[in-house]
């Protein structure tokens, strides 16, 4: 244990994911030891004395076969958490995490997941990931757990599904799913059965049950290790229409449950806009049917999606009207301490989604390709003279770009220190040997340019990304590359106050008052169970 004070254990977990200025694919890259302090302590600002950390299979284990580990990012887990253990702040740590900015991404994180699911040699580094994370974790005392989520095996299962003839078949096998059958005396015809389908019930069982056996594994390497379930429910046909099936909410492993929330949970989903006594309808039909009626109260509501801005559900997924959400949060509060024993903020900071691998210009700017008279500085970023060139080379497929989103170009940032007196520096940049776009200043200091983009050729290709300095010379601390940015309104990219700051705080310090009895006379219940699609929405996060 390192010489630290005593830490102290929130009795109510108040977490934000931190991302730092990254995303969740790329968060553990660009964690700047410079930026780290000054952040979490405006998070203890806002109210928070948690932080959620996702820590990736993929990139933190280098390779499986052997099993090895990534320097780099062993030493940026470590940085976070001494950081957060000094700010008197717990942490939880998401693991797992299949869906990662890579150099040379081999597979895309459904296929990973499969891989580990049907290869015994994958498997066994996948469970060697979770007693590294044992290990490194016991030097920290503010490491209150994690949990891996089921989202990370869940839509591995549906790719298969979604396969037809041989696929499908081979498919059936691999997965387990005929010897489950077989195992149950249940009459199958060789394949896995589509959603639409009776037998659909038989592979709902299969899939929660090999998702429960996965995570007792993965537990038994990690002991602190907790689950993060499948609050929707899944329609299954019947004779008498349509069933929704629960699925396995882990209720044995209280209080090391996590789960999420949002507007569009047990909502019609047509594009309303949902009034704060609506939405506390919906929440607390969630809360109180996850809990058994407050029988487990212990589970942290880690994504706690008030405001759930994925574009790709914009105008279909039902949200709270924005002058509502004040009143929402008041009326969640007293729930939250009622039901679960706390809650974690998705989008504590707006996030770029940059397509960048080590944007930050860590670890000797790796994963970039310098020109001769380019340097990199030991602290981070790149020293760039006039003529100096920045590259960086992403082989396909480059499943992180999201294709469906109707762009041309993408948005370059680049923020820089300059020496005094050398005049305006002037960079270029292109993508794909396209056109090069030139950089213009902005009013906070930063470099932007709009580079001409065809996000299909990105993903089929790869990135091919080049910046070149034409003018004096500057240094480059941060660049990002994105055509997409997830808003929740708390704090902006940059860090700013947000419109719904405020009343994030007074939610914050809400929590840690007493807690208010029971009224008698409360909202009615959700009559109906979710009718919403399946939680696909959480793959953008």
């Amino acid at each position: 244990m390192l010489p630290w004070r005593r830490f102290r254990r929130p009795e109510f977990v108040i977490a934000a994911h931190y991302f730092s200025d990254g995303w969740p694919l790329d968060s553990l890259q660009v964690m700047r030891k410079r930026t780290l302090g000054k952040e979490l302590r405006q998070l203890r600002k806002d109210g928070f004395n948690t932080i959620i950390v996702v820590v990736p299979w993929r990139n933190f284990q280098a390779t499986q076969q052997p099993v090895a580990y990534d320097d780099f990012h062993q030493a940026q887990l470590r940085l976070v958490l001494a950081a957060a253990q000094g700010a008197g702040l717990a942490v939880l740590l998401r693991v797992g995490y299949t869906h990662q900015v890579m150099r040379k991404p081999v597979l895309n994180g459904f296929r990973w997941a499969q891989s580990m699911l049907t290869d015994p040699a994958i498997e066994s580094a996948w469970l060697d990931y979770f007693a590294e994370i044992d290990r490194i974790t016991r030097d920290y005392e503010c490491c209150i757990g994690g949990f891996i989520s089921w989202e990370e095996l869940w839509h591995a299962f549906r790719v298969w599904q979604e396969q037809s003839g041989e696929a499908n078949s081979a498919a059936a096998k691999a997965s387990g799913y005929l010897e489950y059958l077989e195992a149950r005396g249940i009459e199958h015809d060789g394949r896995i059965p589509p959603k639409d389908s009776a037998a659909h019930a038989h592979y709902l069982s299969f899939v929660n049950s090999r998702m429960a056996t996965m995570f007792e594994r993965a537990r038994s390497h990690w002991p602190a290790l907790g689950v993060e379930y499948r609050v929707d429910k899944d329609p299954v046909p019947t004779s008498d229409g349509i069933h929704w099936r629960d699925n396995e909410q882990f209720l044995d492993w209280e209080p090391h449950r996590y789960s999420y929330w949002a507007p569009f949970m047990g909502a019609e989903n047509v594009g309303e806009a949902l009034s704060a006594e609506q939405a506390e309808v919906l929440l607390r039909y969630m809360l109180e049917t996850t809990s058994e009626g407050g029988l487990y109260p212990g589970q942290i509501v880690e994504q706690f999606n008030f405001i759930d801005n994925t574009q790709k559900y914009l105008g279909t997924h039902a949200k709270i009207a924005d002058e509502q959400i004040d009143g929402f949060l008041e009326q969640a509060a007293p729930l939250f301490r009622r039901y679960a024993g706390g809650y974690g903020l998705w989008a504590s900071r707006d996030y770029r989604m940059s397509m960048l691998y080590n944007g930050a210009l860590l670890d000797d700017c790796r994963g970039w390709v310098l020109s001769d008279d380019a340097q990199a500085r030991k602290s981070g970023g790149v020293r760039l003279q006039k003529g100096a060139r920045l590259r960086q080379r992403i082989e396909p497929r480059v499943t992180w770009v999201q294709r469906n989103h109707p762009t041309r170009e993408v948005i370059l940032e680049v923020e820089y220190l300059r020496w005094r007196g050398l005049g305006a520096s002037q960079l270029r940049a292109r993508l794909n040997q396209g056109a090069w776009a030139s950089c213009e200043a902005d009013s906070k200091g930063r470099l932007i340019a709009r580079v001409p983009a065809d996000l299909q050729d990105v993903f089929d290709n790869g990135v091919d990304f080049e910046i070149e300095n034409l003018g004096r010379s500057l240094t480059v601390t941060r660049v990002f590359l994105y055509y997409e940015t997830y808003t929740a309104g708390v704090r902006d990219t940059n860090g700013g106050e947000g419109r719904f700051l405020e009343a994030i705080r007074h939610f914050n310090a809400r929590l840690l008052e007493p807690e208010e009895p029971e009224d008698e006379e409360h909202s009615e219940e959700m009559k109906s169970e979710s009718n919403a699609p399946e939680a696909d929405h959480q793959l953008d996060r």
